[in-house]
């Protein structure tokens, strides 16, 4: 029969043994690893940049984000000077998603070496509603990651990790594709009931993973 000492003992060693175990696995492809890699990703899947014009006002810091400053003339030809992403905000700006600010002080188009010029301008910022619905989103750029205003008409949830391939080495990683489900919930106000349960229903798609020194992630593109 065991002595109290001698099960005591063993009880200890039982629980440093599956402790040891745990992080010998915790880099194991498993079900759940994958599904929290893949929040932030699928997070912002529903979400579309904001293509404007932007202008930077003089003795202002010019930033990327929100608020949104644009010229009211929009003359110089160039990306986001079609005026729809404008005509958007305008919209939302009805239903009380965003604050429409319009100002006159000495300003240029972001990016450009112009003199400063007196200029009407135009200044979108989300309101508390519609704080879940625009703010920036990560995306890759040519050589970095940059935060983009984005208008997004769900949040994209994750449904279920499907399956996923044996890990195998590839150019000097350990790779994984990992087949996924999700879906958009909280839609933004206003939304069809159509388009809202067209959202809704699950969609499938294929990701690759690499192992690195914190677990698996997905890969970037």
């Amino acid at each position: 029969m065991s002595t109290p000492t001698s099960m005591s003992a063993a009880v200890l060693f039982l629980a440093a043994a599956s402790g040891l175990s745990g992080c010998g696995d915790s880099k194991a492809p498993s079900k759940d690893a994958f599904a929290t890699a893949l929040d932030p990703v699928v997070r912002d899947v529903f979400c579309h940049p904001i293509d404007v014009m932007r202008y930077e006002v003089e003795g202002e810091t010019a930033g990327t984000g929100f608020p949104i400053v644009t010229s009211l003339k929009r003359t110089v030809a160039g990306p986001g000077s079609d005026g729809k992403s404008v005509a958007m905000l305008d919209g939302l700006a009805g239903i009380g998603l965003v604050t429409r600010t319009t100002f006159e002080k000495p300003a240029r188009w972001s990016g450009s070496n112009d003199a400063f010029v007196r200029q009407p301008l135009i200044s979108y910022a989300p309101t508390p509603k519609g704080a879940p619905y625009l703010h920036t989103v990560e995306r890759r750029a040519t050589n970095a990651m940059v935060s983009v205003p984005s208008f997004c008409l769900a949040k994209g949830q994750v449904v279920d990790v499907i399956r996923w391939s044996e890990p195998s080495d590839f150019g000097g990683r350990r790779v994984s594709q990992v087949t996924y489900t999700y879906r958009g919930v909280d839609p933004i106000p206003l939304m069809p009931p159509a388009e809202q349960a067209r959202m809704a229903e699950p969609q499938e798609r294929t990701k690759a993973f690499e192992l690195q020194s914190d677990g698996w992630l997905p890969m970037a593109r």
